[in-house]
């Protein structure tokens, strides 16, 4: 009788183990997945914000931006000459803000991704019993 309960002590422990190396790989797929992430970018709203300033004052691709110069060598060359957010002094901090902030966030989930296919990798044969 006394085996018998510690078997089951043992057995429910191990369950309880697993479920905690299951519910890891899930949490960390999730975190890997940008749309799914609990971590968000904290200058997203700022950011967009900006960028709509931006595409009101200088237009899509800052074209209000262009010099003469700027122009001429466009219509010579055929080229176009494109200004971003952080290529205006006054959105450059934001812009770099959000950026940064975005490869961390990538670097958070690469991270994630690599360690849930440690676990899968490590616990792949136990999955199917």
């Amino acid at each position: 009788m006394c085996e018998h309960g510690i078997g089951e002590a043992n057995d429910d422990e191990g369950a309880k183990r697993w479920e905690a190396i299951l519910s890891e790989m899930i949490f960390l797929l999730n975190e890997a997945n940008k749309d799914k992430s609990t971590r968000k970018n904290k200058y997203q709203k700022e950011y967009e914000k900006a960028n709509e300033e931006f595409e009101n004052k200088y237009g899509v691709f800052g074209e209000k931006l262009l010099t003469k110069a700027e122009k001429a060598e466009e219509k010579k060359n055929g080229t176009q000459r494109v200004y971003m957010l952080g290529d205006v002094p006054e959105y450059k901090e934001i812009s770099e803000l959000y950026f940064n902030e975005s490869r961390a966030l990538d670097d958070y989930r690469d991270d994630c991704k690599n360690k849930a296919l440690e676990l899968f990798s490590k616990w792949f044969w136990d999955l199917w019993d």
